[in-house]
């Protein structure tokens, strides 16, 4: 699709103005999101240390979770591309995250892919707080707030990343 010119309350007549979910738009969200995605379990391995691996880590412990429905894998091979299909569909439901935030008001360009990105692993930690570590704390809660601070912190980087900091500056004051 075209990009056209609108001009709404939101956006001057000169700002170019694609539809959320024109498939150029889905797909360039798609590869900024996966690239974050990489990127973040990347660091699991290359920066081993808490700040740093926890969104790699959550990656493995969702896949881990989902791998119980799953049937055996009968290879490593398999193993690995049942991975990067679940890192593939996180990318996916980041640029359907990326489009919704480009509707409401984001503007055009890679950063909604990347906002996408950080919100859907945000979401994903939060979901794994609540399901999983919440469950089997045994009184140590370290980990469950390590890992609701992270899922916490995804989102509201996200929506910087997405709206600008001008957005929280602005609702702050």
């Amino acid at each position: 699709m075209v990009p056209t010119t609108a001009a709404t309350p939101s956006t001057p007549a000169s700002a170019s103005v694609r539809e959320p979910f024109a498939p150029r738009t889905l797909l360039r969200d798609g590869v900024a999101a996966g690239a974050v995605i990489a990127g973040l379990y990347g660091l699991l391995y290359a920066v081993p240390l808490p700040p740093f691996a926890i969104p790699g880590y959550l990656t493995i412990v969702a896949f881990d979770a989902l791998e119980a429905v799953l049937p055996p894998f009968t290879s490593s091979a398999a193993y690995d591309a049942a991975f990067a299909t679940f890192l593939g569909v996180l990318a996916l439901l980041s640029a359907l995250a990326a489009s919704w935030t480009r509707a409401h008001g984001a503007p055009d360009g890679w950063r909604p892919g990347v906002a996408g990105a950080f919100a859907t692993l945000g979401a994903l930690a939060l979901a794994l707080a609540a399901g999983v570590f919440l469950r089997y704390a045994a009184g140590d809660f370290v980990p469950l707030l390590l890992v609701t601070g992270t899922g916490v912190a995804l989102l509201v980087g996200g929506a910087a990343v997405a709206f600008g900091s001008a957005t929280f500056a602005r609702d702050s004051a």
